[in-house]
């Protein structure tokens, strides 16, 4: 479905972490402009969360500290409502299947992100590629 230009973002943000606010204002700002949303401040802030702790992966991870860029692409969509994130990275790709699922039992510092990511989400999809990782994070918003 083409979403209207209108309803789309698209950011490029230095990869360090005191960048990253900037993706979560623009988020709160696209969502707050739907009508009927239920619950806004939580969907606004799980939708924050799970973009935050994707780029801050891709900042640990893929750049591991290096110089790098982050293009986030924010979309709604209208039939089905939906938002649409599209985070992409040129560092190091992230092998999924080396995920390891956090014991909640047991509480550890790190290995929340996809966690996190794949519980506040609808979709989450991840496509590495050379030069150009891509994560893609859906929420529905009826």
């Amino acid at each position: 479905m083409m979403t209207n230009l209108r309803n789309r973002v698209r950011l490029e943000i230095p990869a360090e972490h005191s960048h990253l606010g900037m993706l979560a204002d623009c988020i709160r700002a696209m969502l707050e402009r739907v009508p009927d949303i239920p619950d806004l401040d939580t969907t606004i802030y799980n939708i924050q969360l799970a973009a935050h702790e994707c780029c801050a992966n891709m900042v640990d991870h893929a750049y591991s500290g290096h110089n790098g860029l982050i293009v986030a692409t924010l979309a709604l969509e209208d039939r089905p409502r939906q938002f649409v994130i599209e985070l992409q990275d040129s560092g190091s790709a992230f092998n999924m299947a080396d995920s390891v699922e956090p014991n909640l039992e047991e509480p550890q510092i790190h290995g929340y992100g996809l966690f996190l990511m794949r519980e506040l989400m609808d979709e989450v999809s991840y496509t590495p590629m050379p030069g150009n990782n891509r994560w893609r994070l859906l929420k529905r918003l009826d």
